[in-house]
């Protein structure tokens, strides 16, 4: 639906997708340039009069490695506050690495306006028939979606957050394990008091 979602609101609102996998050959030194052409990438794509961008791990395959979601999505939101655009656009991830609630937190924290968990929702169709109660694949699925909302609140409820809109950007986490470089540059006011890996490390 976000995807075509042009051709039902008659304009008004167009997506973008931006794949955020980058080819095995480029070596672990080839996530800090795709992070840096997906941000020019975005920047393009809401100048060309896109106002829903969607940052997609899905082209992940034997010769395409994924950035991970939430740094690929707070590279993406930091670049845009600093030059201006983030009001623009929504951001939306969809991303096989989101399964738990802090997930979906985490990205929630650093930008997301929403989340399509493609492949926890394609292994809950997979194993529906396995599980204690008679589901059918939708029942999962509405259940699973249900419980991470619920989860969210209580989250945002032990922050004092009232609603999604304020949580999404807040960053109200500390990095654990990640040098001061790269929260510095990725993931911009996160405090980061024990230091640890960079980005060439994730990769």
């Amino acid at each position: 639906k976000l995807r075509n979602i042009e051709a039902s609101t008659h304009g008004k609102f167009k997506s973008a997708t931006l794949d955020i996998t980058y080819p095995v050959s480029w070596g672990h030194e080839g996530v800090e340039a795709k992070i840096a052409s997906l941000c020019a990438e975005a920047v393009d794509a809401i100048k060309g009069g896109k106002n829903i961008l969607i940052l997609s791990d899905r082209a992940l395959s034997p010769t395409q490695i994924a950035i991970p979601a939430v740094l690929a999505l707070s590279a993406v939101h930091q670049h845009l506050v600093r030059e201006g655009l983030r009001t623009a656009t929504g951001l939306v991830v969809e991303t096989g690495s989101a399964r738990e609630v802090h997930h979906f937190a985490v990205l929630a924290g650093y930008g997301a306006e929403a989340v399509h968990p493609y492949l926890a929702m394609e292994t809950l169709a997979a194993m529906h028939k396995d599980l204690p109660a008679d589901l059918s694949t939708e029942k999962a699925i509405y259940n699973y979606i249900k419980a991470i909302g619920k989860g969210l609140s209580k989250i945002m409820s032990k922050m004092g957050v009232s609603t999604y809109m304020s949580y999404c950007g807040a960053q109200l986490f500390e990095a654990i394990g990640v040098n001061s470089e790269t929260t510095e540059k990725y993931f911009t006011g996160t405090p980061s008091r024990v230091q640890g890996i960079g980005v060439f490390e994730m990769a």
